[in-house]
This record gives C-alpha cells, structure tokens and sequence, in this order.
C-alpha cells in the first residue's frame, strides 16, 4: 500500500480553490502517469477520468472525488501533522478522499472489480461549474459507484435536494425623512420571516435513514438607495428536501406558505440523491464490516449518479464536521481505515463472474 498520509499531505499543500485546480489536477496527472504508465487516462480542463484495463468478467466500480476547495482561512496551516491530525483545507474535503483513490488505483490489479477513477473539478462553486456536469455524458457504464466525501468511514446513503427560489415582498417607495407616504417592503416582509423562523424541521424515513427538511431565509437585500423606503424587499429562501420528492412538490409547499404575501421566482435546483443501501453490494460490506449508515443531509454529486441510473453512496475518511472549518483537520487513521474497508469491498463483496459450464 503506498502512504497515503504523505500523498494527502502532498495534496493540501497544493492550493486548489474553486476555479483554481490546474496544479493540483496537473499533479494528480504526473502521478498517475508514473505510478500507473500505460493506463487509459483523459482529462478536459481539470477534470481526469482514469480508467484501468476492464476485464470483463467483474462489477465495474466507480470512484468519484472533486479536487477543489473552498478558500483557505489566512490562518489554516497546510500539510501540517500534529497529534493525530493532518491539518489544512481540505484535508477533510476532500483531498484525503482523493487520496485514498489514488491509493486504490495503485493496486487496481488485485481487486475483483474494475475501476473507474473520476477526479473533477468545481465542487465547491456555482452548479454551473461543476466539472461532473460535462463529464457525466462521458462515464462508461458502472454498476456502482462511491463518492469518497467525508463521512469519517460511515456510508452517508443518499443526500437532500436543494432549491433556492427568490421571494419578493412588495411596498410603496417613498423618502426615508417621510415614510409614511409608502410601505416599507422590509415591514410587509415580517409575517413571512415569522413563518419561516416557525417552521419546524419535518422528519422524513426512508429505507430507515431518518432525513430532516427545512426551509430557511439566507440572503436578504433592497436594491433602493439608502435615503429611500424600499418598494422591494428580496429573501433568498433555500429549502431542502428529501430523496422522495420533487422540485413540484417543494414549490407547492413554498406557495402555500408565501399565500398573497409576496412572489416566487425559482433560481436554482439540484434533485435529491436516492438511497441504494438495499443494493445486494451494500448489503453484504454492511454486514461484513458491520458499517454505520447514516442519511445525507447535504447535498453531493451522488445526486447526479443516481439520477443517470448508477447507484451510489457517499464513504470516505474525511470528517463531515470540519469541512468547512476556519482550522479544518483530518483524522490520519481514518486514511488506512478507509482504505481497508474498500479494500474489502474490492476484493471479497464484488466478486468475479463464474465461467458457464461447457
């Protein structure tokens, strides 16, 4: 096994925010090239899909991890090791995710399953630049895949679809020294945020996982200058909702609670992942390695996997709870961990095709 702890630590000491991967996708692509010469490998701006020799006769088994970070907090170390710890951004989420790819990868030849290793770019960002979304069209067939995301070794089943929709309240504009010649759109829009601020988080099952949507208020703003009463008053509202529902659903409910009190206008929508534990490959490493799963409450390009018919769940070594952080660190056991339990699902869940009697 090649030492993941010093290629993680090779990888957050490469900057990489969102719009900013060339060089660590640049080094991604050297290693693959020494470590692995020969093998299939094409990129399109800073995404790679690294695809081993397909045997044929076992599960083809893909791997997905995006490469960027949010920005770094002027104070994070990078590739710093202390007490247990790697630190840096993303160390977490997710280059020790990546590595762990890379590591698998390595050994590809000793599984009972051929790899497909998806490195991508724009995670972190807009949708719009997200580098699964020109990439998707182009992935062979798989018939499962991980998305390596932290879930600190627990598998994180599905995720919650997201919308953001712009609700409008409007006023009467008027001169700030005499506003009781308008409506103050900022006023009007009270009852609307009581509502939100009310609305209590709603517990929905499936397949045992316990997901919890909620509808909040993220942004808020006036366009009027600032010796104006405002006649507009715009509240980003950002729901989240569960695997087994739909935008239409969401918007109705949206709807109902706005009543006459303001309008919507939908500006962005990412579906809902769907939960895959019941498959027969998941099922057998839950019960081999007596796997913790958990829900997803956020939201991951496994929605994208499960939408284009590829069953998937989200397991990797990072911690969920530092992603993010000002000081965001990983927990270094975590890499070994992850790497043997995937090892297992390689070598002893996935399983080579038995030859047809003659």
């Amino acid at each position: 096994m090649i030492d993941l702890l010093s290629l993680t630590q090779k990888l957050v000491q490469i900057p990489s925010q969102t719009k900013n991967e060339k060089e660590v996708c640049d080094f991604i692509e050297s290693w693959v090239r020494t470590e692995l010469p020969g093998i299939p490998l094409s990129r399109s701006r800073n995404n790679l899909i690294v695809c081993p020799p397909q045997r044929g006769d076992r599960p083809v088994i893909g791997l997905f991890g995006h490469i960027d970070t949010v920005p770094a907090d002027p104070d994070q170390p990078l590739g710093v090791i202390k007490d247990g710890k790697l630190y840096g951004c993303g160390s977490s989420d997710m280059k020790s995710g990546v590595a762990v790819m890379m590591g698998l990868l390595k050994e590809y030849e000793k599984f009972n399953a051929d790899l497909v290793a998806v490195f991508y770019d724009g995670e972190e960002g807009p949708d719009v630049g997200n580098g699964m979304r020109g990439l998707m069209p182009t992935l062979p067939p798989m018939d499962f895949a991980i998305v390596l995301e932290p879930t600190n070794n627990a598998i994180m089943a599905g995720c919650m679809g997201g919308l953001h929709a712009i609700v409008t309240v409007e006023g009467k504009r008027a001169h700030s020294a005499r506003p009781w010649q308008g409506q103050n759109a900022i006023f009007r829009s009270l009852p609307l945020l009581a509502k939100l601020r009310d609305l209590p988080r709603r517990e929905v099952n499936i397949s045992g996982l316990t997901f919890y949507e909620v509808m909040s208020p993220t942004m808020a703003s006036t366009s009027n200058a600032a010796n104006v009463i405002p006649d507009k008053f715009e509240i980003n509202v950002n729901a989240r909702f569960a695997p087994n529902r739909s935008e239409n659903d969401v918007v109705a409910e949206l709807t109902k609670l706005v009543g006459d009190l303001a309008t919507i206008r939908v500006r962005d929508v990412s579906v809902p992942g769907q939960v895959c534990v019941s498959h027969p490959l998941m099922q057998g490493w839950i019960e081999r390695c007596s796997l913790q799963v958990e829900p997803k409450q956020a939201w991951t390009d496994l929605a994208r996997l499960t939408a284009n018919g590829i069953p998937a769940v989200n397991f990797g070594p990072g911690d969920p709870d530092r992603c993010h952080q000002a000081i965001e660190w990983m927990e270094i056991a975590n890499l070994e961990k992850c790497y043997n339990l995937l090892s297992i699902f390689l070598t002893e869940i996935c399983q080579v095709k038995a030859e047809p009697e003659a």
